[in-house]
Formats: structure tokens, sequence, C-alpha cells
């Protein structure tokens, strides 16, 4: 049971990171209508995908869940990312985010800030794809190891 909470608790951190990222990155400009928040989305962007990468990978050894019962840990991982691309996906699908990153668009066209505006969140959500796939099959390989090894017995 102590696992199981670890398990949950690290992955809802995985989850509450990259959602914490989207507001500071994104959200908040889109909500006070700042003038051109470029370095806010670019800072964002790298810092998610560095924090979240970095901690899926080497917090196993940190919190003493290494071995072979990570393959669960992996896949609360993978499952917190995927919903927060989720969540992701329908926060800049709605009327508050889209309207005003076209607009950021629409003020550079012509421009490289056209298609910074345009494509960053699809960096900020392939960059956590990404790593959710990476998890995945991280954690498929240890089921994997940890099936043939009860089968050798």
């Amino acid at each position: 049971m102590k696992r199981v909470i670890a398990y949950l608790s690290l992955s809802a951190a995985v989850f509450l990171i990259s959602l914490m990222f989207m507001h500071i990155g994104f959200t908040s400009p889109a909500n006070n209508e700042a003038d051109s928040p470029f370095i806010r989305m670019i800072i964002c962007t790298l810092l998610c995908i560095v924090i979240i990468g970095f901690s899926t990978r080497y917090v196993h050894l940190i919190t003493g869940l290494a071995g072979l019962d990570s393959a669960h840990l992996n896949l609360g991982f993978t499952i917190a990312i995927l919903l927060a691309l989720f969540v992701e996906f329908v926060s800049f699908g709605n009327t508050t985010l889209e309207p005003y990153y076209e607009a950021l668009a629409d003020r550079y066209k012509g421009d490289t800030g056209e298609y910074f505006y345009k494509y960053c969140k699809y960096v900020f959500m392939g960059g956590q794809a990404l790593i959710a796939v990476r998890t995945f099959i991280h954690s498929a390989f240890l089921g994997l190891i940890k099936t043939i090894i009860k089968h050798c017995d």
C-alpha cells in the first residue's frame, strides 16, 4: 500500500507540474492579454520538458522505487502525462487561449513570431508526449523482464 501511495503521489506531482508550467507560460499571459509573452513561453516550455524528463527518469533512484517494480511507476507517469496533454489540448482550444494566440500570430504576420505563436503550443505538448512514450517503453521493458524472470524460475 505504501508503494501505491508513492506511485500515485509522484504521478500527481508530474501532472501538476506540467499544468503549472502551462498556466505560467500560456494561460496567464492570455488572461492578462500580455503584449509579447515570447520569453515566458520559451522558458516555461523548456523548464517543463526538462523537469518532467529528469524527474521521470531519475526519481526511481532518489525515492528507492528502482528495480523491476518501477514499471508501475513509469506506467503512472505515462498516464499522468497523457492526462495533462489532454487537459492542455482542451485548454488550448478554448475561447480564451486560441483567439489570443491567433491575434499574436496575426500581429507578427510575415515574421518568425507568426510561426512561433502558432506552433509553440505543439512543441510544449510534443515534448511531453515524447517523455510519455519513453516512460511507456521503459515500463514495457521492465514488465517484460519481470515476466521473463518469473517464468524462468
